[in-house]
Formats: C-alpha cells, structure tokens, sequence
C-alpha cells in the first residue's frame, strides 16, 4: 500500500490519512522538485500544479511524469519563482510547501514569498509548510543577517519562531488545524511542521 505513495513526506501522508486533502481539491505544490510530494497525486489524476525555481529538477519531473500517469498534462508543472507565479487569485485549495521557504535571503524576502502563496490561497483554503525554525535549537544557532541563521550542521537558512508565526496568523487571517509539530534532528537542526487554513 505504501508504495503508492512513493517518496511522500511523512506529515503530508498524514493529511491524505486525515482527508485534508480529496479529488475535489485543486493542490498546489511550491518549490516541487523533482515531485516527490506530487507523485502520488499526479498517479491519480488528481487536479494538481506545480512549479519550482530549479530546471534540472523540473526537468527530472517531467521525464518522470509519463511514467507515473501517461494521461496527465505535464504542462501543469512549470519553472517558475515562488515570488512571481502565474497562477490567478485564489485559485487553490490546498498549497504544499515543503522544505522550500527557509531558503528565505532575508524577512523581506520571505514575507514576499508568503505573500504570494497567500495570493493564491483560496478562502478556507490549506497551507502545509515544513520548514526550518528556531524551536529547540536557539541555543546552537548564530544569525548571519536579518532572520537568517548558520545552524549546527553547517548550514544557513532562514528561520521560523513563535513571534513570526503569530505575525503571519494575525496578517493573513489565518488558523492552525494542527498542533505545531517541530522535530529535532540529532540537535543539527529543527524542522518544523505548519498546517494553517485562510479563515477569510
């Protein structure tokens, strides 16, 4: 049953588990890669997009996409910046957004980049973010600039905390439909998990 699923990450599986997401839903998938989160909807013809920055890894996905369902429109996965999408307002249900807004350059740049995924949001709408954060590790990072942090394993990212994530809830309307989830890994760094509904 599992391997239906492919590569999935584990707390977007636990959204299908949960039925946060259906048929019936258009699903967006910002900063996709090579697919492994749209894998699963793309092989049952679900009524998903994505785009991604990279063009060797969109490359790799549109390769990939024949394989996994002949019959889908690769066209709907496209090179694009988060920052500028082409996609009209509130056009999806559900937006995925995994492991891609901690590559944040600064606050400004990642308000930018929420913006616009809120740009697209629908009202009622979903947004799964994972991402790096401060949650358990503040004591092991050393900031580099404006909201950007050189973490124990090396690298520099762009980091999420409470005070944040309480600006963006009361900017955007928005409401948790998960507990934050933050898991430590070996105290290298933290990634934190988001599921948060447009109220308005």
């Amino acid at each position: 049953m599992l391997e239906e699923f492919g590569n999935i990450d584990i707390y977007l599986l636990d959204q299908l588990m949960k039925g946060r997401i259906n048929k019936n839903m258009r699903i967006l998938d910002a900063g996709c890669g090579s697919g492994r989160n749209s894998y699963f909807f793309i092989r049952q013809g679900m009524d998903v997009y994505g785009i991604d920055d990279n063009e060797k890894g969109m490359a790799t996905l549109w390769d990939l996409i024949p394989q996994w369902n002949p019959n889908f429109d690769r066209a709907r996965f496209l090179v694009s910046d988060i920052i500028d999408m082409p996609h009209p307002d509130q056009h999806f249900d559900y937006i995925i957004c995994n492991a891609v807004l901690h590559f944040a350059k600064n606050s400004m740049h990642f308000m930018q980049l929420f913006d616009e995924l809120m740009r697209v949001l629908r009202p009622k709408g979903i947004l799964f973010i994972r991402m790096t954060s401060k949650h358990t590790v503040e004591h092991l990072i050393q900031l580099v600039e404006d909201g950007v942090y050189q973490l124990p394993d090396g690298s520099t990212r762009y980091l999420l905390d409470i005070q944040l994530l309480a600006q963006l809830i009361k900017k955007y309307n928005l409401k948790p439909i998960e507990q934050l989830k933050t898991t430590n890994v070996a105290n290298l760094r933290s990634m934190t998990t988001l599921v948060l509904q447009k109220v308005g």
